[in-house]
Order: structure tokens, then C-alpha cells, then sequence
């Protein structure tokens, strides 16, 4: 099969059929034939981590040029940007659950996750197969995630949160061991981790691609070329969210002005600062602050 031609289905296109906090988690029950408005026999790819739990079905799937065997007890877990279509042979049924970078690590330094669960980014095989025991706690987990994201508790993201977190750590214990041993060796070697990790270690004070690229004793081509195959991002792109990631948090947590946090975060210009804040947010800096205090007191 070519993957010439694909497409690439961003969180929000699961509005409609999941439960979800907009822009940073998803969960619903999940069907590969597909539900009207994602074509899963297609090539396509996200722009979030996905996991999802088999409970019913068999068949094949096509990742990265790859084809692996999947059935009923299959647990499948794939970085933004990877490749893959569904080729099944009988009904799937069982759990989906997307995330973003964000929402996993709002708590937590992102470098320190993408070292515990490297196996997101660098793992060859992108499926875990369980049975017994292990088979029954899984999908006990993602059917308490499940509900959980349904509820409308004010502590339901945290609870989610939780339970993600739990999922991600029981597949490591359960990845076999020779399996983790590549994935340590790939993460090591990974540009593309390793870039990430820089960039956490180093922001603010380095935000140039150009910066990066030195640090770690490669051309911008080559860092961007690795970004692109393992994510389907650029270094400016994460870079990118990284401020803006960083400006939410300061807006939120911080009694600093728009223009004070400008500043930290190395805008020359405030209005610069709120131009970029506005193209990526949606909103102004001063606007996302009003509402998420809002919502905190809701909360």
C-alpha cells in the first residue's frame, strides 16, 4: 500500500462522538469501520497521542509502511504524526483515547515523561497484545476512563488524568522485556527526543531553531527532517507550544502583566506577543485569562 496520499484528523474532529475537554483529551467507544466522519481504512495520522483498547475483532494494521496482526486483547499506542489505516476482517469494538502533549504533562516537566514512556515516540511495534489477567485489568481501566470522562464533576479531568497516567504505566510494566530494551537504545539515539528534551532543559533562554540544532551537533535540514518522520512537526512548531504553553501557565499562575510575561518569555514587542498569543489560542492574552479564572471559580 502507498501512503502517497492520507489525511490527518485533529482532536477536535471527535466532538461529535466523544467525551472530551476541548483541545486536550478524547475518549469514546470505538469502532475501526469507522463513524461517518473518519475514514480509518485510509491512511491518516493525528495531531495527538492516540491509545486504543480491543475488546472485540481481528484483522491487520498498517503502520509506517509496516503490517502487524491485531485481535481481541490488542492495545495499540501511536505518537502525533504516525502513519497507520485499519484493516479489519471482523467487527472491532473497544476504547479510544487521544491526548495531547499538554494535557499529559500540565503537572509534570515534559522531558521527565517523555523518558518514562519513550515507547510513545520510539517503539517499532506499535501494538501490545494481552491476555488473562492482564487482558481483564485493561479493560477495566479504559472502561473507567470511559465513564469517567463522561461525568461532569468539576475533578473529572484530574480523575482522567489519573487514569491515563495509570494505563501509560501498566503498558510499559507490560511491554516484554526485550521490546523495552530497543526502545531505551532508539530513545537515546532519537533526534527527535532528544531535541524535545533540550528544549524543555533550555527554554526560555534558548527559542531558535538554529540554537537547537547546534546543541545538539546537527543541521536545522536534519532536525526538522527527523521532527517531520517521527511526528510530522517542525522544531518551530514545538518551540511554538512550548511558549504558548508557557504563557497560559504564567497568565493562569502568575500575577505578572501581559507585558511582564511578554517579556520572560523573550517578545521584544509586547503586541508581538499578543498577536502570536491570539493566532494560536484564538483569543487574546488578556481574554484567557479572564475566562480561566472564571472557571476557576466555577470550579
Amino acid at each position: 500500500m502507498s501512503f502517497a496520499s492520507f489525511v490527518q484528523y485533529g482532536l477536535a474532529s471527535y466532538a461529535e462522538i466523544s467525551y472530551q475537554q476541548s483541545g486536550h483529551y478524547s475518549v469514546f467507544p470505538y469502532r475501526a469501520e469507522g463513524d461517518g466522519v473518519h475514514d480509518r481504512q485510509v491512511p491518516h495520522r493525528h495531531d495527538f497521542y492516540q491509545l486504543i483498547w480491543l475488546t472485540e475483532g481481528s484483522g491487520d494494521l498498517i503502520c509506517d509502511l509496516k503490517e502487524w496482526r491485531f485481535t481481541a486483547g490488542t492495545l495499540f499506542f501511536a505518537a502525533p504524526g504516525r502513519l497507520h489505516c485499519w484493516k479489519p476482517e471482523t467487527p472491532v469494538r473497544g476504547f479510544a483515547l487521544g491526548f495531547t502533549d499538554e494535557f499529559l504533562c500540565r503537572d509534570s516537566i515534559r522531558a521527565s515523561l517523555l523518558g518514562r514512556f519513550a515507547y510513545l515516540q520510539e517503539s517499532e511495534n506499535p501494538l501490545l497484545t494481552l491476555t488473562g489477567a492482564k487482558q481483564d485489568e485493561m479493560t477495566h481501566f479504559f472502561s473507567r476512563l470511559l465513564a469517567e470522562a463522561a461525568d461532569t464533576e468539576s475533578s473529572r479531568d484530574e480523575v482522567v488524568h489519573a487514569y491515563i497516567m495509570i494505563i501509560l504505566a501498566k503498558t510499559k510494566r507490560w511491554l516484554p522485556g526485550d521490546a523495552q530494551s530497543q526502545i531505551s537504545k532508539r530513545a537515546l539515539n532519537s533526534l527527535s527526543i532528544r531535541f524535545r528534551q533540550a528544549l524543555e532543559e533550555q527554554f526560555p533562554r534558548l527559542l531558535k531553531v538554529s540554537d537547537y540544532a547546534s546543541l545538539l551537533h546537527t543541521s536545522r535540514t536534519q532536525l526538522n527532517n527527523d521532527l517531520r518522520n517521527h511526528t510530522g512537526r517542525t522544531a518551530s512548531e514545538f518551540i511554538h507550544d512550548r511558549l504558548l504553553l508557557e504563557a497560559k501557565r504564567l497568565l493562569l499562575y502568575s500575577d505578572s502583566t501581559v507585558s511582564e510575561i511578554a517579556y520572560k518569555l523573550r517578545f521584544q514587542d509586547p503586541s508581538y506577543f499578543c498577536r502570536f498569543f491570539r493566532l494560536r489560542a484564538g483569543l487574546s492574552p488578556g481574554a484567557f485569562r479572564a475566562g480561566a479564572a472564571i472557571q476557576l471559580v466555577a470550579c
